[in-house]
């Protein structure tokens, strides 16, 4: 009965049997954790190692003021298992760095619900290494990008962010503009597990809610990119 607003819409047994990697249960993670657990994705793994600031708390939805202190994915881990304790949720409580990327598991798909581009840069040559498919997303203020990124097929995220330096620390941003986006990685998570539709495979699209302004445009591969090798691998 869980599903079955759902059930003629998506292959739920696809769905229900596969393992998304979400890293970051921040802003983005919050909503793309939420709606991947509510539609039934059978295990989930979170990955983060942020505990809960009260700062956080305009955008990350996951988190309450109870939970200040407490380590996001404990936290994220409670929720998630209030909200659907039919689907397996594991915790990974670390940084992701060239150490522990051995410690990532080997998912049907990654979500990079990341806020800088240095840890973003070690998901991709995780996902690229092991042949994942990766949702991207970005958000700053009121403006938000996403694409999907099929390693051997498509620019992998060095090629797309090739020379943009690893990041400017805090930024400015509207819990709505994280919402909007988390939401939108988990619909490209489900249509990709179920194959549904036609995902953002190879185009980012870019969206501004000031205006409501949506631009979708083709990503390139970098030919001396070192991690996919520019789609020559």
């Amino acid at each position: 009965m869980r599903y079955k607003r759902q059930r003629e819409l998506v292959n739920q047994d696809l769905l229900s049997s596969s393992h998304v990697l979400i890293a970051g249960t921040g802003g983005l993670g919050s909503a793309a954790l939420l709606y991947l657990a509510a539609a039934g994705a059978g295990e989930i793994t979170i990955v983060d190692a942020d505990n809960v600031e009260e700062s956080n708390l305009n955008r990350q939805v996951l988190h309450f003021t109870t939970d200040i202190g407490k380590p996001k994915v404990f936290s994220a881990l409670e929720k998630i298992y209030e909200l659907n304790p039919e689907i397996k949720v594991n915790e990974k409580y670390m940084r992701i760095t060239e150490e522990t990327l051995s410690l990532l598991p080997e998912a049907d798909i990654a979500i990079d619900c990341l806020d800088n581009m240095e840890t973003r840069f070690l998901l991709n040559k995780f996902c690229v290494e092991k042949n994942i498919p990766l949702i991207h997303a970005a958000v700053e203020a009121f403006e938000g990008r996403l694409t999907v990124i099929i390693p051997g097929e498509t620019p992998c995220l060095s090629c797309i962010y090739a020379g943009v330096p690893p990041g400017k620390g805090e930024f400015p941003v509207i819990g709505t503009t994280a919402g909007i986006l988390g939401v939108a990685e988990a619909s490209e998570a489900i249509k990709f597990l179920t194959k549904k539709g036609r995902i953002l495979a190879g185009k980012m699209l870019m969206l501004n809610l000031l205006n409501w302004e949506v631009s979708l445009f083709s990503t390139t591969f970098n030919p001396n990119c070192s991690v996919c090798g520019g789609g020559k691998k």
